[in-house]
């Protein structure tokens, strides 16, 4: 990896994630597409996240840590993320879920070939709190027909699979703060009027749903 200019900047926050915390980072560290910096915001955890955190950093230097001194939401914590990213690219990934080891390779090689696409998804796997997959996310939607969709409901379905251009993120200001959910709709709502999303139609993400996740009371 080239330290001063990664292709990709991986942004996770976390908060008392530490059941699924493992998993999820080495998922991200075990990518074939190795042409990257990850980027953890600890969000003032009261478990243990910190410091398994601090355990991969110090074994893998394409860790770069931020530790909230008190707790402010996903929502600001990512745009902390995204203002020290030096990425091309912005991938995300939630605490608590599992990427396949080929999908940044596949996501990048759509927004190196593709310049009018400027955010890359892909299909999901859920799965639950033991990793038994039990039902998918897939999307057959053409480039041209998303924004249409995005009109009435987050069609994209999660916000974890996703790999955008950092750039014109940066431009319009990152993350709305306004929005403590669904922040990732309302960004989406904004970058497709701007350019193409594209839904790679294969599973490249498990996409874990139990009792605090995002769904109900994750921060």
């Amino acid at each position: 990896m080239n330290k001063e200019n990664p292709k990709i900047s991986v942004v996770m926050s976390v908060y008392n994630a530490s059941a699924y915390l493992r998993e999820s980072i080495e998922s991200i560290l075990n990518q074939t597409y190795t042409d990257f910096e990850f980027i953890i915001i600890n969000d003032c955890s009261t478990d243990n996240s910190w410091e398994i955190i601090n355990e991969y950093a110090k074994k893998d230097s394409r860790i770069v840590l931020i530790n909230n001194p008190e707790n402010i939401g996903l929502t600001k914590s990512l745009n902390k993320g995204l203002k020290i990213a030096k990425g091309e690219y912005i991938a995300r990934q939630d605490a608590d879920d599992v990427s396949l080891p080929q999908r940044f390779g596949k996501q990048v090689l759509v927004l190196d070939e593709n310049p009018e696409v400027i955010l890359v998804s892909c299909d999901l796997e859920v799965i639950d709190s033991e990793g038994n997959p039990y039902s998918k996310y897939q999307r057959s939607c053409k480039p041209e027909f998303v924004a249409w969709y995005l009109l009435f409901y987050n069609y994209l379905a999660g916000h974890s699979q996703v790999i955008f251009r950092r750039e014109p993120v940066s431009k319009l200001g990152g993350y709305c703060e306004t929005y403590l959910y669904a922040q990732d709709y309302q960004l989406w709502s904004r970058l497709v009027k701007i350019g193409q999303i594209y839904i790679l139609p294969e599973i490249l993400l498990q996409y874990r749903v139990h009792t605090h996740s995002i769904s109900s009371d994750k921060k």
